[in-house]
């Protein structure tokens, strides 16, 4: 997973990764327009600052695979890539109730623990747990939007298992990082206009 690429290896996956960095702004630029409103809830924004803090690490990962070959330095940002997903979970997880969820806590903070352990590097495999992981902790975080609304959490649910398939089974090959980091945007806009414009219909926290 860490090897350095050959160049000519380099040259074919430089627009594809350039895309996927590109692609990983539009999640965010979703959340900037929440957190640009004068009248968004304190919530949302907490909801939307957790995708905007996670994305640098995200675009910076994808930049550094497009014009670097070193392994031990892309090792490094993808640890912090994962961990700051772990980081934008829990603020989101927190956003629905508005209190700290002790389960959500002590989850996240044995995976980013778990994480800075890893040795990716000489453990590709590792790479699949710290990404399991990781989408877990997403839907994990999403639970709250069932008690806002059923269709929303239906729709980002099936959004999740068809982008993370396309990620994980590379079903559109050297396409498929970016094409997820896209239909993220999705599950995303369901979250945030979940948390904004419904109010729960039972507290279950």
């Amino acid at each position: 997973m860490y090897k350095p690429a050959k160049c000519s290896m380099m040259k074919v996956l430089i627009p594809e990764e350039i895309a996927a960095a590109v692609g990983m702004l539009l999640p965010s630029l979703v959340c900037a327009n929440y957190l640009i409103a004068s009248n968004t809830k304190v919530a949302t924004t907490i909801m939307a600052m957790g995708c905007v803090i996670h994305c640098p690490f995200s675009v910076c990962l994808h930049m550094h695979r497009a014009f670097s070959t070193d392994a031990v330095t892309r090792a490094r940002i993808f640890k912090l890539d994962a961990s700051f997903i772990h980081i934008h979970s829990l603020l989101s997880g927190y956003a629905w109730s508005m209190r700290p969820q002790y389960i959500e806590l002590l989850y996240h903070a044995a995976c980013i623990f778990h994480i800075i352990l890893s040795d990716p590097l000489n453990k590709p495999k590792t790479k699949n747990i710290i990404d399991i992981l990781c989408g877990i902790g997403v839907v994990k975080s999403s639970f709250g939007l069932a008690f806002r609304s059923l269709m929303l959490y239906g729709a980002a649910i099936v959004q999740w298992v068809i982008l993370f398939t396309i990620h994980k089974k590379k079903l559109a090959g050297a396409h498929s990082a970016w094409i997820m980091h896209v239909m993220l945007t999705g599950p995303q806009l369901c979250l945030l206009h979940g948390i904004e414009a419904h109010n729960p219909r039972w507290n279950f926290f």
